[in-house]
């Protein structure tokens, strides 16, 4: 009779080996804790943590993220909002370090702080048509028809107000048509006494600022309509008075693409679109063709009278479409993103038809719901439509706000202090 040897150690060995291996295995994982700090209840933040093996999270609140695989998480930090609403309270948040090195067995933790954007919280007016500068109108003021009623009133210029911008400082600045721009900082915008801090004599190269908007770098670019030309002042030709030469000048004297540049607004990529009244056209410069002082061919060229004659203004929406405000037909039509990647003459996906408006469309401007404000130079009142992404066609749509001048002002182009955060504009 032949025996059969079992060697049981061995067996146990090999079980015991691949018990502990499995053990080791699940034990090489770590963590990685977010604290969130400075928003308020109801406001959610918006952190993005990126790693290893294509790892993707979003975290909104203080979270301790788990079984993350050890090695580097990128952590990204983008403005929170109070929500919807006329001009949304806006919330910058940044973290303590850009990345975290997550390892085994232990938690990793990162800070995220936010602080509020400086921001009235109101909508800003040049006032076009008197030596006042601006007023300034609380969005409690914009929720139903009737009588403006500011809260600010800037009186210190000599010559008519055409244009409002904000930095991402929150500081308001007003160009006028005498060739000046002023700065009003933003801890003064609560005081109709507030003087400028910054007075900028660009007499020398310009005459009639018309349109102004801020790169992603705080370069601050002005369209000249009498001079036919855009300029460019950086960043420390800002911060004090005086008669800065244009770091980048763009300009064709006007016998081309900018023979009457009026409203500009940068789109998400950086690139820079200018309403030209004289033209009937509307023209893209890339960032590329923005880097420096000439006379390029606009990468787009938009034109023809089925949508664009004697064009005010430009802006964007959330979905990256074009809205433009056009003075002859007196009518504010929009080009979707695909119609506008290319130069031709589109018929125009939506437009609001003149007998919506008061006659004079001048200044556009979106308000954080997603809805379109319209300052109208003639009527001197502002209207607000709801839902205007829902607009097909030629159609008469009716305000849903109606706000009536208070005193001499005839609106023309306004913004919204703070933007909204969802617009695919470039912010400083």
């Amino acid at each position: 009779m032949r025996r059969v040897r079992i060697v049981l150690p061995s067996v146990l060995t090999l079980v015991l080996t691949v018990v502990l291996a499995a053990c080791s295995s699940a034990t090489q994982t770590g963590s990685l804790k977010v604290k969130v700090s400075g928003l308020p209840s109801g406001v959610s933040a918006a952190v993005s943590v990126a790693g290893p093996g294509g790892y993707s999270h979003t975290v909104s609140a203080t979270t301790t993220l788990s079984n993350l695989a050890p090695g580097t998480y990128t952590v990204t930090v983008t403005p929170a909002s109070n929500g919807n609403g006329i001009v949304a309270t806006l919330y910058d948040g940044s973290a303590s370090s850009s990345s975290a090195s997550v390892a085994a067995n232990a938690t990793a933790t990162t800070t995220v702080s936010y602080a509020v954007r400086p921001g009235t919280g109101h909508l800003w007016i040049p006032l076009y048509g008197g030596s006042l500068e601006a007023q300034s109108l609380p969005s409690s003021n914009l929720a139903a028809s009737g009588a403006a009623s500011p809260d600010v009133t800037l009186a210190t210029s000599t010559n008519e107000a055409e244009v409002v911008a904000f930095d991402g400082s929150g500081n308001l600045w007003v160009g006028d048509y005498g060739g000046y721009v002023y700065r009003y900082d933003a801890a003064d915008l609560g005081s109709s006494s507030a003087t400028p801090s910054v007075t900028i004599d660009a007499t020398a190269y310009s005459s009639e600022p018309y349109g102004m908007a801020f790169d992603s770098a705080g370069d601050l670019w002005i369209s000249d309509y009498s001079n036919y030309q855009l300029y460019m002042l950086e960043p420390s030709q800002l911060t004090s008075t005086g008669s800065p030469t244009p770091t980048v000048t763009i300009s064709d004297n006007g016998s081309g693409s900018l023979s009457g540049p009026g409203g500009i607004a940068f789109d998400g990529s950086g690139a820079l679109w200018v309403a030209d009244y004289d033209n009937d056209s509307v023209v893209k410069f890339t960032p590329s063709q923005l880097a420096a002082t000439g006379n390029p061919t606009p990468a787009v060229t938009l034109s023809g009278t089925t949508g664009l004659s004697e064009p005010n203004t430009v802006t964007f929406d959330s979905n990256g479409n074009m809205w433009v405000s056009n003075d002859t037909p007196n009518n504010v039509v929009r080009f979707d993103a695909s119609q506008i990647a290319t130069s031709g003459s589109p018929t125009p996906s939506a437009t609001i038809g003149s007998s919506s408006l008061g006659g004079g469309p001048v200044g556009l401007a979106f308000d954080a719901s997603g809805n379109l404000w319209v300052a109208d130079y003639n009527s001197s009142d502002l209207r607000e439509f709801k839902n205007p992404g829902a607009l097909t066609g030629s159609s008469t749509p009716a305000a849903e706000v109606t706000i009536t001048a208070a005193g001499n002002t005839d609106y023309p182009l306004i913004a919204f202090d703070p933007p909204a955060s969802n617009l695919p504009i470039q912010t400083p």
